[in-house]
């Protein structure tokens, strides 16, 4: 499995002996921010597996020009403060600004949050169409072509417009309405939101893959890092969001 620990706002990615030895050797501190597998992001002072190997040796800092491991982009400069414990705000290497979050990363949410998210954002998602519905009820004979035109409009673009919206929502804040409400989020695996690209693709994905089987929906009880398809293809995963 894979694991990233980011260190002075560069992630870095490696397994699980690599990231050992870079606690040996004291690249890697008990502040630094740790994706584990199943877990989620955690500091790495809070993982059973990494607190033995902390000592005050280990505490010292990299010397300039290290990279914990090979090919990978060096530190940045050794006045940059490592993250806090419980920062929100991961940073993402090769330059990129830090992600704008509101939230912190719990863990990998479970089978019924995720559900009832589905069950909420299908629900409000059904409604925005009613009114096009109501008006095509009032319809009395064909001549009423504007008032039929006007409902069965209503009826097609209200979904439609809810499920844009849901998207602009995942890529802005991680989660859209349904998932605001049961409290969980759709975070990359470096910590930052969806762009509204990749929240696209995942959502058609979702939507294809979804209708195509019910079955599919089911995976992610079968995967090791407990994510969907979709979520595999835009390298996501759905978070309790705390």
């Amino acid at each position: 499995m894979t694991w990233r620990v980011i260190v002075h706002g560069q992630t870095y990615e490696t397994d699980q002996e690599g990231l050992k030895q870079w606690v040996r050797e004291g690249r890697v501190l008990p502040t630094d921010q740790v994706f584990q597998p199943d877990v989620g992001w955690v500091t790495a002072g809070q993982m059973p597996e990494l607190q033995t190997l902390f000592s005050p040796e280990a505490m010292a800092p990299p010397s300039a020009g290290d990279v914990p491991g090979d090919g990978i982009a060096s530190y940045v400069s050794s006045d940059v403060p490592s993250p806090e414990p419980d920062l929100a705000t991961y940073g993402q290497a090769r330059g990129y600004p830090p992600p704008q979050m509101s939230t912190k990363i719990g863990d990998i949410a479970d089978l019924w949050k995720r559900f009832l998210a589905v069950l909420v954002d299908g629900f409000v998602m059904m409604s925005s169409g009613f009114p096009g519905v109501f008006i095509l009820t009032t319809v009395r004979d064909s001549s009423q072509v504007g008032r039929m035109t006007g409902g069965l409009t209503i009826m097609y673009l209200g979904p439609v417009i809810y499920w844009l919206l849901c998207v602009y929502l995942l890529s802005k804040t991680g989660a859209s309405p349904g998932k605001k409400l049961v409290g969980i989020v759709v975070l990359r695996d470096n910590g930052q939101y969806l762009t509204f690209g990749m929240a696209l693709l995942r959502e058609i994905l979702k939507s294809v893959l979804g209708n195509l089987c019910l079955v599919i929906n089911l995976w992610f009880l079968f995967d090791s890092e407990r994510r969907q398809l979709y979520d595999k293809v835009v390298r996501a995963n759905v978070y309790e969001a705390s």
